[in-house]
């Protein structure tokens, strides 16, 4: 890959860093602290955006409401992928979308089904990322998922905290 990967190379070489792993830890900011969940990860392929399935009143929306700054962990031991992307989250009230991403790995959290009015979707926008290349032993970082000319909403003044 080049130095500078195009938003496409970046795109598709996190899709294949992440690919695979069930698991990701979410990471927001609630009352001055950080807080990591673990999340179940989306089975469509990533496309620039992540999505997470979640209860409309858990902690984690308020927080994302207050800071859409975020966090996401994948790890994979087993293969050494070790991947962090961070980028802006947006509570997403979407029934196709959420039923294109469900599956009955969900039904422990979410047990009222895909149907359920009092679940919501997490969509998170990566704005950059690093991942492990085990081959140099270097962190590698992805940093062109957003489109030229795309706007950022500034959240560092937001008065959450």
């Amino acid at each position: 890959m080049p130095a500078t990967p195009t938003r496409e190379e970046a795109v598709r070489t996190l899709a294949s860093m992440i690919a695979g792993i069930p698991v990701a830890m979410l990471t927001t900011t609630g009352m001055g602290r950080l807080r990591s969940r673990p999340m179940v990860t989306q089975r469509l392929p990533f496309d620039g955006h992540l999505w997470f399935l979640t209860a409309r009143e858990a902690g984690k929306t308020s927080e994302i409401r207050d800071r859409q700054a975020v966090h996401v962990t994948f790890v994979s031991p087993s293969d050494h992928r070790y991947v962090w992307a961070s980028g802006t989250a947006t509570l997403v009230d979407d029934r196709a979308m959420l039923e294109r991403l469900w599956h009955v790995g969900y039904l422990p959290w979410l047990p009222g089904g895909p149907g359920d009015p009092t679940t919501t979707l997490i969509k998170v926008r990566v704005e950059e990322a690093e991942y492990w290349d085990h081959a140099t032993g270097r962190m590698v970082r992805l940093d062109r998922f957003v489109e030229p000319g795309a706007r950022f909403r500034d959240v560092s003044s937001d008065s959450g905290i």
